[in-house]
């Protein structure tokens, strides 16, 4: 041997069990940071190419400009794609209908659809000249439509407009959810449309310049820039949010406070793995008190035993980080083919075995640095030995024993287990915080689990996949259409609702306007579910009572009289209770649930405003559009499979993200306290062996060892408690109240829930060591190393 540094392997193969454990740790450390930045590198590629397909691959649109500005703004370097669009009858207030149902007319360069758009051209080319169209791809399925075909878009005025067909492109939700067809055509035959000529201004064409740019490291100095040189003001640049807030480049003060909460979660992962490494290798150096001292004895210096304990982690690293890398890697791999399975439609372009460069880098980089971090501590303790100390084995024998443990509470064996866990202050402190840092991970990551809920409100049992709806809101669709549906062998099920809209009522002598909705037993069964106060079943069997929706801006409360005033008519409503929600959007006015007996009495409606449909799961679109023939086109015929769809997508990414996160934390938390003890057991062999010289049983030992790893999870929950709360409701505000307004309350479900998980793996973390002392002998013990 040339070098002390030798020792290194040498050390590494006499005392592999010891740093068996120590290896893990890393590992673990490294799994976590790979999965953790893995999967949300996954969830942001299908968020971005979702982004991209539903509102298009641009940056920003520009508004109130030249088609000469919009020119030299397309032909500036920095750019890498720009053209011009514009949209009439978005909303369906304009008139413009095409075979009884609304038209969205779009019209843009040709830039726009093949560069701008990702896959929206299903079939054809883009209108090479004014006559001709591109229409949504509903139009040929229901319609029969073909290329070459003419069709006529009916105008206000009771013109036609007519175009060849050039192509069909995907559907967008909205068309399907509103029943209505959307058609794109050329720039300048879209504003042949409008009635007289106007200037070049794209606003006065209700257009915009919508921009890509060539280089996506910097988009907002970018933006500035373009500014700055064209002159443009805040008001004129609008950003594609949801796209940009995904590359991480947005200025949306919402995505700001989502990358804020994300930066705190991301170093709140490193400090768990910091102190889960620290802590191992604290306990790990405390083993080696004589190896430490006989180093010194043969001339090592302080410096030369922090390097020594200094590479003997980083050999660790040789084999824990490319194992921790691989199982994160393999984790990622299954998680796709996982969202693959579950929504294909949504997740079918995530690759099921795709490398994630920043969580490799990432998990490399997070492991060597948090071994490095760690293993700071216990290098300069193990470099403050001294040489005498060292080989009697007592280097790390505490402070000094000023009186006796105090037994006056419990017993001399718990008293000492607890001594033993408190005596070392900055052994005590890593292990605390070693155990607490879970609290705090699980709590933290629970908000985001509310983020989700708020954000991507998550299908309700009423949920629809098709929605059948009457002309103007009115109660205008027969029982008949509700009991053909309900004989359809590809309807799972069906479900009616009568609507009456701004109904005047009296309410304890105030006037307040609502929406009367009747439900039949289906819906009544999902309101259970939903029930604040009162009764579901008083409403389904008594006439004249009803069930309020709960709103900020209503106090009616149960037990009130509600007096409905339709007509001549004048019924009296008993309020019997309050529901938290229902599948109606809460507008100004108050929402009234009742029977559809009561609702017929009330307003003398006996037909149906809405039929909602669930499909089977084995519906095709083939059997949708006969369904759409059926019904016909005197009602709205309202799909609202994508929508439904890319929710549930979305729904299910951030969810086995989420969850999986808090199963990956429960594991860790175990393994954490398991390694923790075993390490402070075994630091505490040849103690536990002069205990038995003396005549402590072995009993007595197993009473003293669960003492102190009951001191330190009763600390660590304690203080990971405090932590943990304090932090889940910074991240609530960040995350929640900066948006939507709710208060923060003490989550005692989730705290209840790790803290039985961390009080659970004392049980399982006693067991080993306390079985191991048993079977050693006193001389074995006292001779361990």
């Amino acid at each position: 041997m040339k070098h002390y540094l030798e020792l290194v392997p040498i050390s590494a193969r006499v005392h592999r069990k010891q740093n068996r454990m120590s290896i893990f740790c890393i590992i673990l450390a490294v799994f976590l940071v790979t999965t953790i930045f893995g999967m949300a590198d996954m969830f942001i590629r299908s968020q971005i190419l979702q982004a991209q397909i539903d509102g298009g691959n641009f940056h920003i649109g520009i508004k109130d400009i030249t088609d000469e500005e919009a020119t030299l703004i397309s032909r500036r370097p920095d750019i890498q794609a720009a053209a011009r669009y514009g949209v009439l009858n978005f909303r369906g207030d304009e008139g413009y209908t095409f075979e009884g149902k609304n038209a969205v007319i779009v019209g843009c360069d040709e830039e726009y659809m093949t560069k701008l758009m990702v896959d929206i051209i299903e079939e054809g080319n883009f209108p090479q000249n004014n006559q001709q169209v591109m229409i949504t791809l509903n139009a040929k399925e229901y319609l029969g439509l073909q290329i070459g075909d003419t069709v006529a878009i009916n105008t206000p005025d009771g013109t036609e407009l007519h175009y060849e067909i050039s192509g069909f492109c995907n559907d967008a939700s909205k068309t399907m959810s509103e029943d209505s067809y959307g058609f794109f055509m050329t720039t300048s035959a879209f504003r042949e449309i409008y009635p007289t000529e106007m200037s070049d201004e794209l606003a006065d064409y209700n257009s915009i310049l919508c921009v890509q740019f060539s280089d996506l490291k910097n988009i907002q100095n970018t933006i500035n820039n373009l500014k700055e040189k064209c002159h443009l003001s805040d008001e004129q640049v609008s950003e594609n949010t949801k796209l940009l807030g995904l590359l991480g480049q947005s200025s949306n003060s919402f995505m700001v406070q989502i990358y804020m909460s994300a930066i705190i979660l991301f170093l709140l992962v490193m400090f768990a793995g910091i102190i889960m490494i620290a802590s191992s290798l604290n306990s790990n150096v405390m083993q080696r008190t004589e190896f430490f001292g006989l180093i010194r004895c043969i001339g090592a210096t302080p410096k030369q035993v922090m390097k020594l304990v200094n590479k003997e982690a980083l050999s660790w690293c040789r084999f824990a980080i490319p194992v921790g890398v691989a199982m994160g890697i393999v984790v990622v791999w299954v998680l796709c083919a996982v969202l693959r399975v579950l929504s294909p439609e949504y997740f079918g372009a995530i690759p099921t075995f795709s490398f994630s460069l920043p969580s490799i880098v990432a998990g490399i980089v997070i492991g060597l640095l948090t071994v490095l971090l760690a293993a700071h501590s216990p290098a300069k303790k193990a470099a403050k030995v001294s040489p005498l100390m060292a080989v009697s084995g007592n280097a790390f024998n505490l402070r000094p024993v000023r009186k006796a443990v105090n037994t006056k509470i419990f017993k001399v064996e718990t008293s000492l287990g607890i001594y033993h866990a408190i005596s070392s202050k900055k052994n005590f402190i890593l292990m605390v915080l070693s155990f607490s840092i879970s609290i705090v991970l699980f709590l933290s990551f629970v908000v985001a689990i509310a983020f989700t809920n708020h954000t991507l409100t998550p299908l309700r049992p009423w949920t629809a996949d098709i929605s059948i709806i009457s002309p103007q809101n009115t109660c205008s669709i027969d029982n008949s259409i509700l009991e053909k549906l309900e004989k359809n062998p590809i309807v799972n099920a069906a479900y009616g609702r009568m609507f009456s809209y701004d109904v005047p009522t009296t309410v304890n002598d105030d006037s307040v306007t609502l929406d009367i909705i009747s439900y039949e037993q289906k819906q009544f069964d999902w309101a259970k579910d939903y029930l604040l106060q009162g009764s579901i079943k008083v409403v389904q069997n008594e006439v004249n009572t009803g069930l309020i929706v709960y709103s900020p801006e209503n106090n009616i409360e149960v037990g009130d009289t509600v007096n409905c005033r339709i007509g001549e008519k004048s019924t009296e409503i008993q309020i019997v209770g309050i529901l938290s929600d229902c599948p109606f959007n809460t507008t100004s006015n108050g929402i009234l649930i009742c029977s559809e007996n009561t609702f017929q009495k009330i307003t003398g409606q006996n037909e149906y405003t809405v039929i909602d449909i669930q499909l089977d799961k084995n519906a095709t679109d083939t059997d949708v559009n006969a369904l759409h023939q059926m019904i016909g086109n005197d009602f709205t015929f309202s799909d609202e499979r994508m929508g439904n769809e890319s929710t549930r997508g979305i729904y299910y990414c951030m969810c086995l993200f989420l969850y999986g996160f808090l199963v990956v934390v429960v594991l860790i938390t175990i393994f954490n306290i398991i390694n923790s003890i075993a390490l402070s057991v075994a630091a505490r062999t040849k103690q536990y062996g002069a205990f038995r010289a003396i005549g402590v049983s072995t009993k007595q030992l197993a009473k003293m060892v669960i003492a102190e790893a009951a001191t330190y999870t009763v600390m660590g929950t304690v203080v990971g408690s405090i932590f943990g709360l304090a932090f889940h409701k910074l991240l609530f505000g960040m995350m929640i109240t900066y948006n939507w307004g709710d208060t923060w309350n003490i989550p005692w479900n989730e705290l209840g829930i790790i803290a039985a998980i961390m009080f659970f793996s004392i049980i399982v973390a006693v067991y080993r060591p306390v079985k191991r002392l048993r079977k050693m002998s006193i001389v074995e013990n006292i001779s361990a190393q």
